[in-house]
């Protein structure tokens, strides 16, 4: 026979474990990500949600019983903590990570990403009529908010003259980040004429004097003019260091300024990009690859791959299979087949409503809100799982260890066994 159960203690109790892992796997992202390989961050994002999720149902069920019973409380639920690291932490933190490498594989050859930028902004006059809502400077704010915390920003403006609003600095967390952008609304308004070859040149100076051993740059360079310049000596310290450029024209008023910046870019080994209008310069930003697309499942996925069904459904698939795991870590803790069956299919049904979660919302301003409500609602689904699924019942226990001898053969005359009746049924699976 089965019958649906819930615990309002254990739902309760879910749901406060599942804050405190989002709070822990923020922790952990924001201190981690970008220095930790992403199979790492996720095994360590994940384990920590399921040991301390596993920890508050555990805690819940000693306290009040209602899915295991009184008996299993007196008896049994010691066996619960012997059981509660490998088959949470240990089991989640692998499977993770396995996830993530999963679905953190590229199909494409992947090379060496340079690690320093320096962001060269045109504010000559002409900017006024090509960028007068100055969407160049919010795509610069999004750039650098999608860099990996090892790399180094700069950012450098231009018009006849140069000036720099920040120098190479480190992204070391999202407060440095915070900072960076920050400097860009102080950025004067348009003004003056355009000098391409003497930004280009100030640029590669500073990031010559500030280069660091094994570590690759690359300039970003944007503007709407187009100026006289002594190409080759411009370049040639470019190539001679393997920095590369990439330049983005914005409203080009003449074929002149079209063909300059795409030499640029094709003389060092960077990308041109064409922009017609200037609220397309975020799309612009968005096609030039700053962190190798090193995504990972409980954050936006970028550049080509930012619109790809094939990942999109292999999220929520590897989200599912995640809440599936943790539903068998809780029957693992409790030692009973029947509420892992139930736990399992309560968890990945909850998967498939957090990663649905997770891939339509993190593309929004609030990924962290996004990622606490997958979070919250894995855990809260997971604690209604044996009402969703019933769970099976009957006269004989149904933990999932190995049977003594004493059980195989039965009781001595007279004594109970833990359902309190005198049937000479060992435990065994049903």
């Amino acid at each position: 026979m089965k019958r649906r159960k819930w615990s309002p203690l254990l739902t309760g109790f879910s749901l406060t474990g599942g804050l405190i892992g989002f709070a822990a796997g923020e922790a952990v992202l924001s201190r981690w990500e970008g220095i930790w390989h992403e199979t790492l961050v996720m095994g360590v994002y994940f384990g920590l949600f399921a040991l301390i999720v596993g920890l508050c149902c555990l805690l819940a069920e000693i306290i009040a019983p209602e899915l295991n019973g009184r008996n299993w409380r007196l008896r049994y639920a010691a066996d619960g903590w012997k059981w509660l690291l490998p088959s949470t932490l240990l089991l989640l933190f692998a499977c993770g990570a396995l996830f993530q490498w999963i679905y953190g594989l590229q199909f494409s050859h992947r090379t060496a990403l340079p690690q320093d930028y320096v962001l060269v902004m045109d504010t000559s006059e002409s900017m006024k009529e090509t960028d007068p809502d100055e969407q160049s400077l919010e795509a610069a704010k999004s750039l650098i908010g999608r860099m990996d915390k090892n790399m180094r920003a700069g950012i450098l403006t231009f018009n006849e003259n140069v000036a720099w609003v920040q120098k190479l600095t480190e992204l070391k967390n999202n407060a440095a980040k915070s900072e960076v952008m920050a400097q860009l609304d102080a950025v004067a308004s348009p003004i003056g004429g355009t000098d391409i070859g003497l930004a280009l040149t100030e640029a590669i100076g500073h990031m010559t004097e500030e280069k660091l051993p094994g570590r690759k740059g690359a300039v970003i360079l944007i503007s709407d003019g187009y100026s006289e310049m002594d190409f080759d000596n411009v370049t040639a310290p470019y190539k001679q260091e393997g920095i590369i450029i990439h330049t983005i024209g914005i409203g080009q008023p003449n074929e002149q300024g079209s063909r300059l910046l795409a030499r640029i870019a094709e003389a060092t080994g960077g990308t041109y990009q064409d922009v017609k209008q200037a609220e397309l310069i975020s799309d612009a930003f968005q096609n030039i690859d700053v962190s190798g697309h090193r995504y990972h499942l409980m954050g936006e996925r970028t550049g080509p791959a930012a619109a790809s069904g094939y990942y999109a459904v292999l999220r929520v698939v590897m989200i599912m299979l995640i809440g599936a795991l943790l539903g068998l870590s809780l029957g693992i803790i409790f030692d009973n087949r029947y509420l892992a069956r139930s736990f399992a299919l309560g968890g990945a049904v909850a998967g498939v409503l957090a990663g649905l979660i997770l891939e339509f919302g993190l593309s929004s301003n609030h990924p962290v809100f996004v990622r606490g409500v997958a979070d919250l609602l894995l855990a809260v689904v997971l604690s209604l799982s044996t009402f969703l699924f019933a769970v099976r019942e009957g006269n004989t226990v149904t933990v999932m260890r190995r049977k003594s001898a004493r059980e195989y053969y039965g009781r001595p005359e007279g004594e109970r066994n833990r359902f309190g009746d005198n049937s000479k049924a060992g435990r065994r699976f049903r």
